[in-house]
């Protein structure tokens, strides 16, 4: 039977039950839907597989042979670095007469 209207009762005399508390304290039982060890991400991978291989002896370069190196690599980075550097100008140049 349905409490009256307009009556004010408390939960014994309604019969409603006090909410009872969830406790959780065994939620995590240790299942790994997907592992996250970071074996999938590749400097990981880099760096597991060069403790496998076997280290390589260190040659020894003379001050000549490292300058003659850099000398080198500068003469292959410059080139691309004019055309990178072209490319920005050309842009901002077309971007300018655009919009003036």
């Amino acid at each position: 039977m349905p409490p009256p209207r307009g009556k004010n009762l408390s939960r014994k005399e309604t019969g409603a039950m006090k909410k009872k508390k969830v406790s959780r304290d065994d939620w995590d039982d240790g299942r790994v839907i997907a592992p996250m060890n970071g074996d999938e991400l590749p400097f990981y991978r880099r760096i597991f597989a060069s403790k496998r291989t076997e280290k390589k002896a260190k040659v020894e370069v003379t001050k000549a042979e490292r300058r003659a190196m850099r000398k080198a690599m500068f003469a292959v980075m410059l080139p691309r670095l004019l055309l990178i550097v072209a490319g920005f100008g050309i842009t901002a140049l077309l971007i300018f007469l655009w919009l003036h």
